[in-house]
């Protein structure tokens, strides 16, 4: 029996506020979707994060309908979780779930009301677990779901756990919200979504707070991200190149399930070009021609001033989008050049040019962002804070 992993389309998403760069998040799930067809499992886990907002635009909206109908027509029934992205801000909004549900039918299965499901083909049976993204100030709401999930799972041998949350020393954000031994315990595979890396481990199926990297002849149970779709922040295109993007194919036909089982399906993304100091006309000649072998790539660089003008020349030409920063030396950016503002990944940028900690810093601005009680605590603090001095 085979399944597909997959998370974080982020469908909707319009990075740099462009139009190509939304449809190019449009055209990574469609590869996606062309891609599962052509494997024809026997249905899809996905671990949250289908939408950007949990209030879509109708692009969005009608691109998740197409592709899954489609999985519908080839008899391929999808399992999903919330996101964070996903998760309506106030009760009174619905999900955008409930429009996928009410065309797609029993083909979308979610775990809003209940936390798990039975898929069979057969005489074989696999138990899917699985809740939405839970915030950190009411984890103890996730705890209860997962005692009810590993309880429920007992009786049964193949069994997946859908997950949307940062887990420690795996996270690359400085708040976490889980621990690898919070997880329901026995499970073979632990499908997860919000990291946008790919990460594939082992761990003991008896205690998934032991890790053993060295796994190559063992038959415990795989922790997987499948990461995102396509480039959401400028810096993923790092592990892009690293370790691809797309999504896991998963095989539990065999007795003894291990990571040799999982597999990479790899699309093609936008191209980006980063991480690049033009300091003298060959770094300049470089550029130009790594440009030459790409279609209209992102270019984020850093350049000296004698040669901004000439490259922001060509740049405004030959890529989709560029952030140019003047360099007086290998170390003070001055200038900062953009075609379009993107607030997160200016914000990101900068605090990699002042080589501060960006997870770090940038983990508890997210954090912020996403906890009322955090952010109302921390207010209150600094109130506190400066009415006493």
């Amino acid at each position: 029996m085979q399944f597909v992993h997959i998370s974080d389309n982020h469908l909707g998403y319009r990075q740099y506020n462009l139009d190509e760069r939304e449809r190019d998040i449009y055209s990574s799930f469609n590869q996606c979707i062309d891609k599962i067809i052509e494997i024809k499992p026997d249905f899809v886990v996905h671990s949250g994060d289908l939408f950007e907002s949990p209030e879509p635009s109708i692009n969005a909206i009608y691109t998740a309908i197409e592709g899954f109908n489609r999985l519908k027509r080839h008899n391929i029934p999808v399992y999903i979780i919330h996101g964070n992205h996903d998760l309506p801000k106030r009760n009174s909004k619905g999900s955008p779930f409930k429009i996928l549900k009410g065309i797609l039918g029993d083909n979308l299965k979610t775990f809003v009301s209940r936390k798990y499901h039975i898929f069979r083909k057969g005489s074989e049976e696999i138990f899917i677990g699985g809740s939405d993204f839970t915030f950190k100030s009411k984890i103890n709401n996730l705890f209860e779901d997962y005692k009810l999930i590993e309880n429920e799972s007992k009786k049964y041998n193949n069994k997946i756990l859908l997950f949307h949350q940062s887990i420690y020393s795996y996270s690359n954000l400085p708040i976490y919200e889980l621990q690898l031994n919070n997880f329901p315990k026995g499970f073979n595979y632990y499908a997860g979504g919000h990291i946008h890396q790919r990460i594939l481990k082992t761990v003991n199926n008896d205690d998934t707070a032991n890790i053993n990297t060295n796994t190559a002849n063992t038959t415990n149970g795989v922790f997987a991200y499948s990461g995102s779709t396509e480039i959401w922040s400028y810096d993923e295109y790092r592990d892009y190149e690293k370790n691809g993007k797309g999504f896991y194919l998963v095989d539990m036909s065999g007795g003894d399930f291990d990571i040799n089982d999982v597999d990479k399906i790899d699309i093609k993304c936008r191209d980006f070009i980063i991480d690049k100091k033009i300091m003298n006309k060959e770094d300049f000649e470089n550029l130009i021609n790594e440009m030459e072998s790409k279609s209209n790539p992102v270019v984020i660089c850093n350049v000296v001033k004698e040669l901004f003008g000439h490259l922001k020349d060509i740049l405004e030409k030959k890529a989709l989008y560029s952030r140019l920063s003047i360099v007086e030396d290998e170390t003070e950016d001055t200038i900062i050049d953009i075609q379009n503002k993107n607030v997160d990944e200016i914000f990101r940028e900068f605090l990699e040019n002042k080589n501060y900690d960006i997870d770090f810093v940038y983990g508890i601005y997210n954090e912020v962002l996403n906890n009322r009680d955090l952010c109302a605590y921390l207010v209150e603090h600094f109130k506190h804070n400066i009415l006493s001095k």
